[in-house]
């Protein structure tokens, strides 16, 4: 089990080293965009497709930053890099497998779901980029990846608001009106 998260762990390093380079790359053609823009004038397009992959490339080489920044934007707080805070969240309906081996593969299905987390958040980023040259149908699509990505990545804490939603007072931090 120890294998799986080390794996995991070292993948979730990999795709940010990833993430930096192509947001590196982006920036670069964001450049080159720009300089053809300015060289052959308005005929050559407008200044969006430049503006919009520079934005994009600083948000990929600034991930862990845009990650923190639609973490605190969706619930208030930054993301928690325990896979095991799911128990801390829920105390009652995860209890019997707050235990031994199932801990741990619980441990484990909360990094694999983080790990999607990160590939949405990245989705929903190049959708964006298509912005400019497919115009508003993508849009909805890369707010989607956005607001799903955020909540694997946050899933304990996603996973207490479901079971404060649906079970009142399990975890004693709901208020009694």
């Amino acid at each position: 089990m120890t294998e799986i998260v080390r794996l995991i762990a070292s993948l979730e390093g990999l795709l940010q080293a990833i993430f930096f380079v192509v947001g590196v790359i982006f920036v670069i053609l964001a450049l080159r965009q720009s300089i053809q823009r300015a060289e052959f004038g308005p005929q050559h397009g407008s200044w969006f497709r430049p503006v919009l992959t520079f934005t994009i490339g600083i948000l990929l080489i600034a991930f862990p930053s845009t990650i923190s920044v639609l973490s605190n934007s969706l619930f208030g707080q930054a993301p928690n890099n325990n896979p095991r805070s799911i128990f801390e969240y829920d105390r009652n309906v995860l209890e019997p497998l707050n235990q031994g081996q199932a801990r741990d593969i619980v441990g484990v299905i909360m990094l694999f779901v983080r790990f999607v987390g990160y590939i949405a958040v990245i989705r929903g980023l190049l959708l964006f980029n298509q912005i400019s040259t497919q115009g508003s149908r993508v849009v909805g699509a890369g707010i989607t990846f956005l607001f799903a990505g955020t909540i694997c990545i946050n899933f304990p804490i996603f996973w207490g608001l479901l079971v404060d939603l649906v079970i009142p007072n399990s975890v004693g931090t709901t208020p009694t009106l």
